[in-house]
């Protein structure tokens, strides 16, 4: 039978599409006729189709048909031997076809499924925003920053800085959670501080997970009742059972004679501090 299946298919005429699909099944085939054992078979169809969905070089259509096309010219060829054994395999090839297309479109969808996935990953390397908060990438947040600070410093505007960390009700950082639990943690913190300030303030993420939020043209009091209002905001949609603690280091600049790192580095201490003594809300 093994010699029967390979000359039969040689002697196919099929597309370039037609070869590129059957050709890694051809060698599962005469398994499959001999002991009716169709995994390998169906694994090596859905494998090409896969590939495709990936490179798009083929719609999907044009795979189901190829391969309608070749199975019926493959029980043409088996069938015209006339033997009972030969005939047998035209009957399983037959009685597979509805299962192969299936598996064929399966193996499309998970290559097109990779595709976006790749698309989205690489969409994401891209933006200068975080994808899932909203928020400005750390070396976006720090370059925003640098702009406020000259814009401030050439229209004598003050500044204010926030810095937002979030932790367990325990205090360990929220980045103990699982993977899953601080994806959601932060896209919502992240939708909070966007409904919460001014359209030309900044949102963006620090380094180590938190948040940082440069407020130009604030006064110290109005900065500190933004802290409040956001610790109230995000305490709203914080679960129950195990909500979890928001931590403030703020910054206030009436005249802004530091630069950004300077800044930065000061507001970092400040947090630290804060951790230090557990203070929820500390000013540099």
């Amino acid at each position: 039978m093994d010699e029967l299946v390979f000359a039969v298919y040689g002697d196919l005429e099929l597309s370039e599409v037609g070869r590129s699909l059957w050709e890694p099944a051809i060698p599962h085939l005469a398994r499959f006729v001999s002991d009716d054992d169709e995994t390998p078979l169906l694994a090596a169809i859905e494998d090409v189709a896969r590939s495709a969905g990936l490179s798009q070089s083929v719609p999907v259509a044009v795979l189901l048909g190829e391969f309608a096309h070749g199975n019926r010219a493959l029980c043409d060829g088996l069938y015209a031997h006339g033997t009972a054994a030969a005939r047998e395999a035209c009957r399983l090839l037959l009685a597979l076809e509805n299962v192969a297309l299936t598996r064929i479109a399966s193996g499309y969808s998970s290559g097109l499924e990779e595709t976006i996935a790749h698309l989205r990953h690489d969409a994401e390397d891209a933006s200068p925003l975080d994808l899932s908060t909203g928020a400005m990438k750390p070396a976006e947040i720090n370059e925003q920053l640098s702009l406020e600070v000259n814009r401030c410093q050439r229209m004598e505007l003050s500044l204010g800085l926030l810095e937002l960390a979030i932790e367990e009700a325990g205090g360990d950082q929220a980045s103990s959670r699982g993977c899953g639990d601080v994806r959601g943690l932060l896209r919502e913190t992240g939708g909070c501080l966007r409904e919460n300030l001014r359209r030309y303030d900044s949102i963006g993420l620090t380094s180590d997970g938190g948040f940082l939020l440069v407020l130009p043209d604030i006064s110290r009091r109005g900065l500190a009742g933004a802290a409040e209002r956001l610790r109230r905001e995000l305490a709203a949609f914080a679960g129950p059972s195990a909500p979890p603690r928001v931590r403030f280091a703020l910054a206030h600049y009436d005249y802004v004679d530091l630069n950004a790192g300077e800044m930065l580095e000061a507001l970092d201490d400040s947090m630290r501090r804060a951790r230090v003594v557990h203070a929820p809300l500390t000013w540099s």
